[in-house]
């Protein structure tokens, strides 16, 4: 630790302090024969002052001689102190604080009931129903295993699902305050072994303090400063990872300084490395593991609705596909009857709902989804549609909530108007194209600037009015020069964007994207990308488009949740399809993605995932009311040697996706907007709310209700963009799986309810296997030589947390660390051994002329 630092801690506290003085000439001596080569130097100094002596006054009485040459080593050895640079350092004891890593699983499967498996039957409002996150925060606040652990020892809390994350530090209750945020070691920062040391104060306060992973301090109330890392433990991850997550604690903890590891987890690890393995790494480091299982082992019998796919729109009397996929525990082998309505809500009551379609289903082993697939004929009216699938369960199941799930489909009577603009005829514009032409749900004009003026199907220029401009729900742009369309034009083009919610798909290239950027005057356009554009790089940067080998396209996290993205219709299928994807060959340059905007691919440096540093290739972000997509070259055709028909499918999913605000907004009413239909569990729904002119609000912040899928209600704060007064935007964590509404009342100009509905879904990993995994915890606990309980079982109660803890070893470490030399202590001293060597030397001259000696 740097003394500076000692010292700022010192300020802050009266830690234990020794004085020591040392030479600066022994320690500067880095070679073994330095030392001895001093003091044989020093010995051969005195034998020579004694030989001399005793040859010059060997006529003297040896009393006399011995007087001289005690004077004589007297001077010399205040020489050889002077040499030594002897220094007196002020040295302030530190503790380095044992420690105890506590991680909390925060994937999907987290966020499902923590039943015990008993005959009880669970309410169908599911009252009595606790999220096993839910059971984990209990553990650390309520439970007291933070408040006891941190009696002993600081407290490293960490997340983990795909990846694993400190998210806060919680130093010992007792401990000194320390020095002033801006002197203490980062989270993460490595003084001494990867420890930050606190100076040592019996005498200090009972209070501690709260450091969050980005380096803030929270001090005062410990459950205010909690609240930051509680908004953390939300289940979002798509796996799990437990012996990663031990792996990385046992790397990134200060070696020595970790005393246990106390996980909270329900046991179902399903990717990563293998737990087990994890466990003889840290048995070999003795680094004992202490597993806390939530949730059940044996999960009640049970069939329930997983999940529900229906497509967002379809047109009046088409015929569609709805497939429910059922999910059942101990009642493999067992028939039910499925049913698919229309209308109705989603409890007991069916009397306003109409069936469509009823089949019969064969349950599976437990944990496998099983599909129920439904061939509707045909919805005749326009308009938002609710459709309800519900599934009459066996006598012995005993949770009734989870048999019923809906979804939503909007049926339109029109269909998808769609501008095609591009500079010449490429492959991609080519085969986007077609496909549009062939799907009947689009109406497709183009806009070539390589086309004669009077050529077949081709529109003269870019549309002249506002009029023109709304008869489009998409424009798609292919390497446009944009300097072709005069002030006005682009100015209407933002409008139609930005107040119209225009959706837009801008596909980069290298023929004119070059020329418009360096013109000044198309900050219109350049405000329209979500991400800051650059130019052709042949370096990390971008890609050039001589490149020889094909980079791969990594989808994100927000891009393997983006439905528009699907290849398939299930994730695990179409995150396959894409590693199948050869890649492209160039790629424009983007910087970094603007504000709010949602990178969903970029390329991979090698075979590993999409990292931040990697070029963006696809990226999305909402402008005023509309949606913008960016790609990175006009190469996604080369999906076609996978499949055509993959092409052909994320084709139709973009237009449709970036459309979407235009093909809802009906009239020139308000329109609340949400980013997706459908949302994996944990993830964020944004939620945009378009005013109309007139309408009270204007300008300032309005609420929403949230309703959740356990039927209780939270608000939503959705405020106005900046500069934008008609578009609020807001955005809440979809917590538990199920349907979730958004409702807004607005009274001006006329008195309207908006809604809009979020079908939250847990990732396939998570879904499929959500028991405790018993064995797996025991094997880790009996491997590190910990203990593991399982709470469903067991219960947790503070004394469990002090029985706990009694089991963890106290790690601290205490060393010295010195301060700063005592400048005043150099200068007496020298000024002493100056004194006395000129004294002896003064005494031996007067003393040999007194004895007559030359």
């Amino acid at each position: 630790m740097p003394s500076s630092l000692a010292a700022s801690w010192l300020m802050a506290a009266s830690p234990a302090v020794r004085e020591r003085i040392s030479s600066r000439l022994l320690e500067g001596f880095s070679e073994w024969w330095q030392a001895p080569g001093a003091v044989l130097l020093c010995a051969a100094v005195a034998a020579f002052v004694l030989w001399t002596y005793r040859r010059d006054a060997i006529e003297l009485p040896p009393s006399r001689r011995i007087l001289l040459a005690m004077l004589r080593l007297g001077a010399f050895g205040c020489l050889a102190a002077a040499w030594l640079d002897l220094e007196r350092t002020t040295e302030y004891e530190f503790v380095s604080p044992s420690r105890v890593a506590v991680l909390v699983d925060t994937s999907a499967s987290m966020s499902l009931p923590a039943m015990a498996a008993t005959d009880r039957a669970i309410p169908a409002d599911g009252a009595d129903e606790t999220a096993r996150a839910d059971v984990a925060r209990e553990v650390l606040e309520a439970g007291g295993l933070l408040a006891a652990v941190r009696r002993v020892h600081d407290v490293s809390l960490w997340t983990f699902d795909v990846g694993a994350e400190r998210i806060a530090t919680l130093e010992r209750a007792g401990r000194d305050d320390g020095p002033a945020p801006s002197d203490r070691p980062a989270v993460g920062e490595d003084p001494v072994a990867g420890d930050a040391r606190v100076p040592r104060d019996p005498t200090g306060p009972a209070t501690g303090r709260v450091t969050s992973a980005d380096g803030g301090d929270a001090d005062g109330d410990h459950a205010a400063a909690s609240d930051a890392w509680q908004a953390r433990l939300v289940p979002q991850g798509n796996e799990t990872r437990l012996g990663t997550a031990l792996a990385r604690v046992l790397d990134e903890e200060p070696a020595g300084l970790l005393a246990g590891i106390v996980v909270l987890t329900d046991g179902a690890s399903n990717a990563g490395l293998d737990g087990r393995a994890a466990a003889g790494r840290l048995g070999a480091a003795d680094v004992m593991v202490h597993p806390l299982g939530i949730g059940a082992e044996t999960l009640p019998a049970n069939v329930r609705i997983a999940d529900v796919s229906a497509p967002a729109r379809v047109f009046p009397e088409d015929r569609f596909p709805v497939t429910a996929f059922l999910q059942a525990q101990g009642l493999e082998g067992q028939r039910v009857r499925v049913e698919l309505r229309e209308g109705g809500a989603t409890d007991d009551s069916t009397a306003a709902s109409v069936v469509l379609d009823a089949r019969d289903a064969v349950l599976g082993a437990d944990g496998d989804l099983v599909p129920a697939r439904f061939d509707v004929a045909g919805l005749p009216t326009p308009g938002r549609r609710t459709l309800v699938v519900r599934v009459i369960p066996p006598a012995a199941d005993r949770t009734p909530r989870d048999d019923v799930q809906d979804t939503e489909v909007e049926v339109v009577d029109r269909v998808t108007r769609v501008l095609l603009m591009a500079s010449g005829p490429g492959r991609e514009f080519q085969f986007m194209r077609n496909v549009l032409d062939r799907d009947r749900s689009f109406a497709v004009d183009v806009a070539l600037d390589t086309a004669p003026r009077d050529a077949e199907g081709m529109l003269a220029g870019f549309p002249e009015s506002d009029a023109a401009l709304a008869e489009y729900d998409a424009i798609v742009a292919f390497d446009v020069d944009w300097r072709r369309l005069d002030g006005p034009a682009r100015e209407r083009l933002e409008r139609w964007v930005g107040r119209e919610s225009g959706g837009m798909v801008l596909v980069a290239g290298s023929v004119s994207m070059e020329r418009w950027l360096a013109d000044p005057g198309m900050r219109v356009i350049r405000s329209l990308y979500p991400v800051e554009v650059r130019g052709l790089m042949p370096t990390l940067g971008g890609v050039a488009p001589s490149a020889e080998v094909a980079r791969a396209v990594r989808l994100t996290r927000d891009g393997e949740a983006a439905e528009f993205l699907r290849l398939a219709g299930d994730a695990t299928t179409s995150d396959t399809l894409w590693g199948a994807f050869p890649g492209v060959y160039s790629c424009f340059e983007a910087g970094p993605a603007k504000p709010g905007a949602t990178v969903y691919a970029r390329l991979a440096q090698d075979d590993g995932p999409a990292g931040d540093l990697q070029p963006i290739y696809i990226a999305g972000h909402y402008y005023g009311s509309g949606t913008v997509v960016s790609v990175g070259s006009g190469e996604l055709w080369r999906l076609r040697a996978v499949d055509p028909r993959l092409h052909e499918r994320l084709t139709t999913q973009v237009v449709r996706h970036v459309a979407q605000g235009r093909l809802l907004r009906g009239s020139r009413t308000s329109r609340l907007l949400v980013d997706r239909d459908r949302v994996p569990v944990g993830s964020t729904a944004q939620v945009r709310l378009v005013l109309s002119e007139g309408t009270a609000g204007r300008g300032g912040a309005v609420v929403c209700r949230v309703r959740r899928p356990d039927g209780g209600t939270t608000t939503l704060t959705l405020e106005p963009e900046p500069g934008r007064a008609d578009v609020l935007r807001g955005g809440f964590i979809v917590a538990r799986e199920g349907t979730w509404q958004v409702d807004v009342d607005l009274a001006a100009p006329v008195p309207e309810r908006l809604s809009r509905r979020i079908q939250a879904h847990l990732p396939d990993r998570e879904l499929t296997r959500p028991r405790l995994d018993r064995a797996l915890l025991e094997d880790v606990a009996r491997a590190t030589g910990g203990t593991t309980r399982f709470l469903a079982a067991d219960g947790w109660t503070p004394e469990d947390a002090e029985a706990l803890v009694a089991t963890l070893p106290d790690r601290s470490r205490r060393v010295f660390e010195p301060g700063g030399a005592d400048a005043s202590f150099k200068r007496r001293l020298n000024a002493a051994l100056l004194a006395i060597g000129v004294g002896l030397l003064c005494t031996e001259w007067l003393a040999r002329r007194f004895l007559k000696l030359a």
